[in-house]
């Protein structure tokens, strides 16, 4: 009978999962933390949430210690905008819109990126249950081609995102439509970088000015925009 254990911290992303075994209890649930580190006030951070925490992972649960009127941009991909919240102590709910007019912890999913500005530096430290169960997948149906939808990988993952396959391992950000594009956030510069499929490209991927690059890779906890040229699900498994 076994327990696997995943365990993953911020140094030690590029290793992806790190897991571990005992004797004497099965459980086909993954548990884990990671330490992702928003050092500097006022700046924007493109994260995610890694696991399931809590109820139903809302922002008071994931963040119980952000500090004061600290912002969150959601994005909402109906409108194709973002909504803004914000730590608020004098709210009940200790969250308040844009205008601080109360508002409920907003919920923050496994599998949806957020941008993130602290008042102050802090290291976010997120514990809990990987979102797919060993053995299992999950598909993530992005149906609008041309629409951005900003997205984190469901299962925590780092590395170049086309590793893996739909059942086990890795990202696999594999079938793409041609010259669909994500957008990198770069924390130094606060702006995006542009990569798209691109079969003319020995790698498969190109910039926004069709130049060659490498495959992109992502980290644990790490949001990303991405608009599909088609009609595409996202098969991710444990």
């Amino acid at each position: 009978m076994k327990t696997k254990t995943l365990l993953i911290a911020a140094a030690a992303l590029a290793a992806g999962i790190i897991s571990s075994q005992a004797q004497s209890v099965y459980s086909q649930n993954v548990v884990g933390y990671a330490n992702i580190a928003t050092p500097s006030s006022g700046v924007q951070y493109l994260i995610s949430i890694p696991f399931k925490i809590g109820v139903s992972n809302g922002a008071n649960e994931v963040f119980p210690t952000l500090p004061e009127f600290s912002t969150l941009l959601l994005w909402d991909v109906p409108t194709q905008n973002y909504k803004t919240v914000q730590t608020d102590t004098s709210s009940a709910s200790g969250w308040s819109d844009g205008d601080f007019n109360p508002v409920p912890p907003p919920l923050l999913p496994v599998g949806k990126g957020f941008f993130m500005s602290p008042s102050a530096p802090i290291t976010n430290v997120f514990a809990g249950t990987v979102a797919v169960d060993v053995g299992t997948s999950n598909k993530m149906v992005l149906p609008n081609a041309g629409v951005q939808y900003l997205v984190s990988c469901v299962v925590p993952y780092a590395g170049a995102v086309t590793n893996g396959n739909s059942s086990t391992g890795g990202p696999n950000l594999n079938g793409l439509p041609e010259f669909s594009t994500l957008l990198l956030w770069d924390v130094p510069t606060q702006n995006y970088k542009t990569v798209q499929t691109d079969t003319s490209s020995a790698s498969g991927w190109s910039d926004g000015d069709f130049n060659p690059v490498p495959v992109p890779t992502i980290n644990v906890g790490q949001g990303f925009f991405l608009s599909p040229s088609s009609p595409y699900t996202w098969t991710t498994g444990l």
